[in-house]
């Protein structure tokens, strides 16, 4: 089974749920955590691993907001633990969110998934006029 897990910087988390949400549900696999302003990151990743431990063998898909900050670094010390079976995304937009979502009961593998959360990302962004 895949999963998602949102991780980002005060409410982004929150932010993409309540996003999803009114756009087009949030899939029961998805699930989101805010580092919090006074937070300690030990903190954050013990949330996250709780959350984890109840996974059982599933593939994780983590999706934090910023490259290379706390969230990422929690999320990215999980995947380096779990090697093939979980990987991290950042900088998603909407349009990533609900694709990814969308597959997360598909065929594809959980590194294929990652793929095209970076590819859909990419392909959304446009300038208008062109």
């Amino acid at each position: 089974m895949k999963r998602m897990i949102v991780v980002g910087h005060g409410g982004y988390a929150e932010g993409v749920r309540l996003n999803m949400e009114m756009i087009a549900g949030v899939p029961e696999r998805m699930y989101f955590f805010d580092l919090r302003k006074g937070e300690d990151l030990a903190d954050l990743e013990k949330r996250i691993k709780e959350l984890l431990e109840s996974f059982d063998d599933d593939e994780v898909l983590f999706a934090c907001d910023l490259l290379g900050a706390s969230p990422f670094r929690v999320a990215a010390m999980q995947c380096a633990e779990h090697p093939g079976k979980y990987f991290t995304v950042a900088g998603l937009n909407t349009m990533a969110f609900l694709e990814s979502s969308m597959n997360l009961e598909s065929e594809l593998s959980i590194e294929e998934l990652a793929d095209l959360a970076v590819e859909t990302a990419k392909n959304a962004v446009a300038r208008f006029p062109e």
